[in-house]
């Protein structure tokens, strides 16, 4: 963590409670998802975690409501008001750091807690290792579970396979299709390459000993930093099945094409991050690849269904703002600063001085 993410950290701890210890603290970061933020956190009291708790919502400059809902029906959480939407990555390492639970959940506000989900993750998680990331089953909407609960590590491999189709072509291969694990139903407990951001929770004292997120990644991908991080210090992560939430998925995106981009940025700044030189630039030319393969293939079928057009049109978007994801070089060494005002022991203001420096 460089010298800015340091300072912020020491800003943040204490925001807007009375110092009291508590066993975990759930904290959700949300942008404009007031209704589905208000039933997450429904879900988590409804569920009537057993342990001392504490919820942290860091509202990342929605223009919704949300955070005056939320303020009116749950004014037991701790609410942080961001002046600007600063990502994922760096709202979730401020609430973090102002957190006073030894065990942190990290949860997405299109979640809902089933059947227990945080109590039996975390009863499970205080009996096994310390030094590991833990995470459940997040269930799609249809009640199947979601293979982005955890996946194998990424790869080059994979990488090209995605991009060339073939990983959904044989989806069921373990070969063409390796981060998804096709072989295994995740109906164990077995140690994963990564764990989901949308439903993480660790020791504090780990979070802290990798630095938390790296905040270069705005949304998307800093999960799976975090984990390569965890594994080259030999900290494990660990899938446990027992424990489940129901995940909308995306629900903050306004657009698909937007999301599009900021997911490839995220797996470009992955292997820019941890990958040699060569390696970088592998990743980069087959994640153009992916683009043009599927720009060809639905302007092919674009003259047959309506539905190719838009298609169409979505990754004429993604190749077109190809340098917002293809040069993540540009946006790396991101600095932050915040300044915290109006603690009255609920809601907490966030103003942000934001840079990038190559």
């Amino acid at each position: 963590m460089n010298a800015e993410s340091s300072a912020l950290m020491s800003l943040a701890a204490g925001v807007g409670s009375p110092q009291r210890p508590v066993d975990l603290s759930i904290v959700i970061v949300s942008f404009n998802t007031r209704q589905l933020t208000c039933e997450c956190l429904s879900s988590i009291y409804g569920s009537e975690p057993q342990m001392q708790f504490e919820v942290l919502l860091f509202d990342n400059a929605s223009d919704d409501g949300s955070a005056e809902a939320v303020e009116r029906l749950f004014p037991e959480v701790r609410v942080i008001l961001s002046d600007t939407n600063v990502g994922f990555a760096a709202a979730n390492n401020v609430a973090v750091e102002a957190a006073l639970g030894n065990w942190v959940l990290l949860l997405n506000p299109d979640t809902q807690v089933l059947d227990k989900g945080i109590t039996k993750l975390f009863h499970y998680a205080v009996t096994a290792e310390d030094r590991a990331i833990y995470g459940g089953s997040s269930m799609k909407p249809n009640g199947l579970v979601d293979f982005r609960s955890c996946w194998a590590a990424p790869s080059l491999w994979g990488l090209t396979m995605r991009a060339l189709g073939l990983s959904s072509m044989a989806r069921h291969s373990r070969l063409l299709n390796p981060e998804e694990m096709p072989e295994w139903d995740r109906d164990s407990v077995r140690h994963v390459g990564v764990i989901t951001g949308c439903f993480l929770m660790l020791k504090k004292s780990v979070w802290r000993e990798l630095d938390g997120f790296d905040v270069d990644y705005f949304m998307y991908s800093e999960e799976t930093d975090l984990c390569f991080r965890a594994h080259k210090k030999g900290i494990a992560r660990v899938f446990y099945p027992h424990a489940r939430v129901l995940h909308i998925g995306g629900a903050s995106e306004r657009s698909k094409p937007h999301k599009t981009i900021k997911l490839f940025r995220g797996k470009r700044l992955y292997f820019e991050k941890n990958f040699s030189k060569i390696a970088s630039a592998y990743a980069s030319l087959v994640l153009c690849i992916h683009v043009l393969l599927r720009l060809v293939v639905h302007k092919t079928l674009s003259s047959l269904d309506q539905a190719h057009t838009e298609d169409f049109m979505h990754w004429s978007i993604v190749w077109r703002d190809r340098k917002h994801w293809n040069m993540p070089q540009v946006h790396m060494n991101r600095k932050l600063e915040y300044v915290f005002s109006g603690d009255d022991g609920k809601a907490t203001s966030c103003s942000v001085r934001d840079s990038f420096t190559n």
